[in-house]
């Protein structure tokens, strides 16, 4: 509540106050009136009973009659001096003398709450009003017992006080009326004095306090120009000192922010680009690492197939001659078994001990055998080496296809059935698809990044009870004039919120030391920056995911990357 209103309520409760005051006052008045006519009035009753109990008293001297009459002419005497109505009655209600002379020797009638009664019982006064066609709008009556000498009460006197009554009303009003129009005339005068006070106080309290909303805004130079000799004036000469040392002050912050913007924005120029430098250099150690291991393992796996591959074409090549050589040898022995039927027994002996007939026909079995044992080793060194690629290491034609199948087998280990959860499925879709001139090495890279991704996420789905049958599927075709490859997994797959950071350096999902961060990074440089494909992923909470490859089929416009600045790892 704003100052003003404060002072103008505070006045406007005096002035109510004054009011509620004078109309007690007015009240008060009202019933002194009353009480004075009642009291007036019961003096005149006593007086009157002490006469009628003396005369009561002294009746023994006089006849009844002539004390009845004299009472009768004191009333009508003081009904013609005081014009009021007077009734005398007795114990029994009976009235002995009346301004009405007719209702003498009557029983009384206008007592309906037998207040007459009541005080003829216990003695004490009482005031009531009487309505009749006579006195339609009613008049003040007021009882009074009368007793004897010893105290015995013997009637009562009814006289009425209307006069008076209406006498003090009239005196009470004049100075009711009087007493409302000092209270207005205060009420008035107390509002006119508080709004002239609260307008005097409000004003240079409204330009103070707009000149503080100023400065709040920003307005420094906002001035107040009160020049009174109280306090609202030394409170403004104040108020014009803060706002000239809060102007000096901004002026000299402004100077020192300014400066020290300038360093702060040089500061975090060079921390930007000390952070840019170690993110380059963090990305250039995981990059070499990975070089690192992957050219190790290329060594490793092409050392290993090239010391395999020649027992292994020694031992295939000489099987063919072993078959031919023991075709005929077991041609010979059937032409002897032929032409010689009944041999030496010495021969016969030899012949049933070693179960000649078995052999000759076990024999060919145990060739074809290790003549497929060899095959699939040859095939196995050959898969290796097209994974290894360590003799294309330059953009050239190369089959997607075999790279995709050397590098199911090198992770053919990790596919197999385990204690703990089922063979992950591997369902190929080879469409038709032309070979692409690519870094064979980079694009085998890749394969081993997004496959070993869909078997870890499948390892963890399974092991949440949330995968009971694993499975990925492959799928390659022609669309237009780009090989589209897709690799997809029935997993958990992966929230909208990680999919728009999946490709960023570093950002990984896995556990502490099960991942880099660095595999699907390494995978889109390589798929667009070095081919200038696409690489995107599908996926939807509980669907699986998919991983889309697109590369350009005729890529020779590429800009050819050294081997020395390729990415490996």
């Amino acid at each position: 509540m704003k100052i003003s209103q404060k002072l103008i309520s505070g006045i406007l409760g005096m002035a109510t106050i004054s009011v509620i005051v004078g109309a007690i006052s007015a009240d008060q008045q009202l019933k002194i009136a009353k009480y004075l006519a009642q009291q007036e009035a019961e003096e005149v009753a006593g007086l009157l009973g002490y006469f009628v109990s003396h005369e009561l008293e002294y009746h023994e001297l006089r006849s009844r009659e002539k004390m009845l009459a004299h009472l009768q002419n004191h009333v009508e005497l003081l009904h013609k001096q005081r014009q009021r109505d007077l009734e005398i009655v007795d114990r029994n209600k009976i009235i002995l003398a009346d301004v009405v002379a007719e209702d003498i020797g009557t029983r009384l009638d206008h007592d309906r709450n037998n207040e007459v009664g009541k005080t003829i019982q216990d003695g004490i006064p009482r005031t009531y009003v009487e309505s009749s066609p006579e006195y339609p709008n009613g008049i003040q009556l007021i009882a009074v017992a009368f007793k004897t000498g010893k105290g015995e009460t013997i009637g009562a006197v009814i006289l009425e006080y209307t006069p008076l009554y209406k006498a003090a009303l009239a005196t009470a009003e004049k100075n009711i009326i009087v007493t409302l129009f000092i209270s207005l005339g205060c009420s008035v005068f107390a509002l006119a004095a508080g709004y002239l006070l609260s307008k005097s106080i409000s004003k240079p309290i409204k330009q103070l306090q707009q000149a503080v909303v100023n400065l709040t805004e920003g307005k420094l130079d906002t001035r107040v120009s009160i020049r009174s000799q109280d306090e609202i004036g030394e409170l403004a000469t104040s108020f014009n000192k803060m706002a000239d040392d809060l102007q000096y002050s901004r002026n000299e912050l402004v100077n020192a922010n300014e400066q020290l913007r300038d360093e702060i924005t040089e500061r975090q120029e060079a921390e930007a680009e000390l952070q840019q430098a170690l993110k380059d250099l963090q990305k250039t150690q995981i990059q070499l690492i990975q070089s690192e291991k992957m050219s190790s393992l290329g060594q490793l796996v092409a050392g290993v197939a090239h010391e395999i591959n020649n027992p292994v074409n020694f031992i295939y090549g000489n099987l063919e001659y072993t078959d031919d050589y023991t075709q005929q040898m077991l041609l010979l022995i059937k032409l002897y078994q032929k032409h010689y039927p009944y041999p030496e027994p010495e021969i016969q002996n030899a012949n049933q001990l070693n179960d000649i007939e078995y052999l000759i026909e076990d024999l060919p079995k145990m060739l074809t055998s290790m003549k497929m044992g060899a095959k699939r080793i040859r095939e196995i060194v050959l898969s290796l080496r097209i994974f290894s690629r360590l003799d294309e290491a330059e953009f050239k034609t190369a089959d997607l296809h075999e790279g995709i199948d050397s590098t199911l087998l090198i992770l053919q280990h990790r596919l197999k059935a385990l204690n703990n959860r089922p063979q992950i499925e591997v369902v190929k879709e080879y469409g038709k698809m032309p070979k692409i001139q690519c870094f064979a090495g980079q694009m085998n890279q890749v394969f081993m990044n997004l496959l070993a991704n869909a078997i870890d996420a499948l390892e963890e789905c399974f092991q949440k009870e949330l995968c009971p049958n694993p499975l990925i599927r492959i799928s390659s075709e022609q669309v237009n004039e780009n090989v589209v490859i897709r690799i997809a997994d029935n997993g958990s797959g992966i929230p909208k919120e990680i999919q728009s950071r999946l490709f960023d350096p570093f950002f990984t999902t896995k556990a502490v030391g099960k991942g880099t961060g660095m595999g699907l990074s390494i995978s889109y440089q390589i798929i667009t920056e070095k081919h200038g494909g696409s690489l995107e992923c599908i996926s939807s909470p509980g669907q699986g995911a998919e991983f889309v490859i697109a590369i350009p089929i005729r890529a020779g416009k590429l800009a050819q990357s050294s081997i020395s600045d390729r990415i490996i790892g």
